[in-house]
């Protein structure tokens, strides 16, 4: 195993999403091939030096609280451990698209709501390419009361 630092990684872009809807019709992105069960779709804008755009997407989960938390039922205090499948598109400032498959984790706790996953992409624009052949990793924070999320993603350095 080599012992490269964390400098092997770098920022690719950061996301604002907020939650748009929770009706299945509205999803961005199937539930075929998709693990757990649909929470819903939203939007939101990725800011990075290599990425900048629309974000459009669907999230799938399994254990999760988050349907309880909006329908307003009490929920344990405790940590609680989710599964994410979120995909969805980032529609590029300069016309290309961009889709991304992620999986990963949540983790709540009563003063947070921390989320993880690896990220994998897909364009067949040729100037965003090399991104099919990478994996992204995402890190970041959920506010259950507004529905909106902060995540930050990185790429190996290339």
């Amino acid at each position: 195993m080599s012992n490269e630092s964390s400098e092997a990684l770098v920022h690719l872009f950061d996301a604002a999403v907020q939650f748009t809807s929770e009706l299945p019709e509205d999803a961005i992105v199937p539930p075929e091939g998709r693990e757990g069960v649909y929470l819903g779709s939203g939007d939101g804008t990725a800011t990075g030096e290599r990425v900048r755009g629309r974000l459009r997407w669907s999230i799938y989960s399994g254990n999760c609280l988050y349907p309880q938390i909006r329908a307003g039922h009490a929920v344990p205090d405790g940590l609680n451990l989710c599964t994410l499948n979120p995909g969805g598109y980032i529609d590029m400032e300069d016309g290309a698209r961009i889709a991304f498959d992620g999986k990963g984790y949540g983790l709540r706790s009563a003063e947070r709501y921390r989320v993880s996953m690896t990220m994998a992409f897909h364009t067949d624009d040729l100037q965003y390419a090399w991104l099919n052949r990478v994996l992204g990793v995402m890190e970041g924070d959920f506010d259950e009361q507004t529905g909106r999320a902060a995540w930050r993603v990185y790429v190996p350095r290339r």
